[in-house]
């Protein structure tokens, strides 16, 4: 994540710090996509959050210094892949993020979800595309949503 962070303009004390967290705490999603909404729960030693989406909708959320928004499109075309596009502040302007999600499904029978998460700083120009990969793992009440939906896979 060292170059999403670069991109997005933030200090490079605080992308140490980041990758510590990393390395010391697994990060979880939990993901629910239906035919109409993209939810998500997401946990890790640098944030915890959760939210849903419309699929197809523009969504507005004011972030947390109460000042600023970020801009959300959710689409998918499938039960497997989910992308989102994101326009958000960052430290030195403003960024695009391209966040796509897949499940795929090995030979072996495992499914695992493949993440390609691409930035673009708007002011600089300057792009990193990161790509991760996520194993399936347990359903904890630290990572369930509160109305848990039988069947649903975390990730």
């Amino acid at each position: 994540m060292r170059g999403y962070l670069e991109v997005m303009g933030v200090d490079g004390l605080a992308i140490e710090a980041h990758e510590k967290g990393e390395r010391d705490v697994d990060t979880l999603h939990h993901i629910l996509l239906t035919g109409d909404t993209y939810r998500v729960k997401k946990t890790s030693r640098v944030n915890n959050l959760q939210e849903e989406f419309a699929l197809g909708k523009e969504t507005l959320t004011t972030l947390a210094d109460g000042n600023r928004q970020k801009k959300t499109l959710v689409e998918s075309e499938n039960n497997t892949t989910v992308r989102i596009c994101t326009h958000m502040p960052t430290v030195n302007g403003a960024a695009e993020v391209t966040d796509v999600k897949t499940l795929v499904h090995e030979d072996n029978g495992r499914v695992c979800m493949h993440q390609e998460l691409i930035i673009k700083n708007l002011n600089n120009g300057k792009t990193k595309v990161t790509r991760r990969w996520f194993t399936p793992s347990s359903l904890t009440p630290e990572i369930s949503f509160q109305n848990q939906d039988a069947g649903v896979l975390s990730i």
